[in-house]
């Protein structure tokens, strides 16, 4: 079960930054005008979901392997956490019609999700 979290972990962060994208794509779409569109709901939707769930499959793997006395899981816990604040905050400024906080947003959760991913994969402390 171990091997296939290992496989699985990686798998579904990759599938989280790539909705992160879609989100903020979506999100900075002008044609679309202020609001929550069905194509946003959906895409904000998956974009938190998939996150959650690679952060899931990342405490199932701290549980499970010999990660939870390094500080791997509290990077992890740290991308999600911020990601979901920074997407909820996004969420809201599409519903005022700001499009300043809207564009720092989906940056900010890229870069989250980007840093995250490059922290566990090159393991530099």
């Amino acid at each position: 079960m171990y091997a296939f979290l290992v496989h699985l972990h990686p798998a579904a962060s990759l599938l989280s930054l790539a909705a992160t994208l879609a989100w903020g794509w979506a999100a900075m779409s002008h044609s679309a005008g202020a609001g929550m569109t069905g194509r946003r709901k959906g895409l904000y939707v998956a974009a938190m979901a998939t996150t959650g769930f690679a952060g899931l499959t990342g405490l199932a793997i701290t549980v499970a392997g010999p990660w939870s006395q390094m500080v791997f899981p509290y990077v992890g816990l740290a991308a999600v956490a911020g990601h979901g604040m920074a997407g909820k905050a996004v969420k809201g400024a599409l519903m005022r019609g700001g499009r300043g906080i809207t564009a720092f947003g989906v940056s900010l959760q890229a870069v989250i999700l980007l840093a995250a991913a490059g922290i566990m994969a090159t393991k530099p402390f």
